[in-house]
């Protein structure tokens, strides 16, 4: 503020430096007014996103560690479906087995002895 303006005077208003004084001593102590709460703003600003930034990342680590809890337990999941398919190949293998010796014990309870035909 090195250089200040000054507006024409009417002829009824005299020139007063005090009052110049005054004047430019009233418009600093505003704008330094206006800086302070200009800077505690800027703060306050600041320390929301602060807050705002902790809580984010709290809740990314949460939904980190709830993912790969899922994931764990995804993975014994497909560990046990996979016995399971095993179990059922090897219980299908038997049980068509067990059908085949059904079925020959019903083939041999039907057998006839075929007599022979020599005259």
């Amino acid at each position: 503020m090195a250089s200040i303006q000054r507006l024409e005077k009417s002829e009824y208003e005299e020139e007063d430096p005090q009052m110049d004084e005054m004047k430019i001593k009233k418009r600093r102590e505003r704008d330094r007014e206006y800086a302070r709460q200009s800077r505690m703003r800027k703060q306050k600003k600041l320390q929301d996103l602060t807050n705002e930034v902790n809580k984010l990342q709290s809740v990314n680590m949460e939904l980190t560690e709830s993912i790969k809890a899922k994931e764990e337990a995804y993975a014994k999941m497909e560990a046990s479906n996979k016995i399971f398919r095993a179990q059922y190949v090897e219980l299908a293998d038997r049980l068509r087995f067990l059908k085949m010796i059904e079925v020959a014990e019903e083939v041999k309870k039907l057998s006839v002895e075929i007599p022979d035909l020599k005259p």
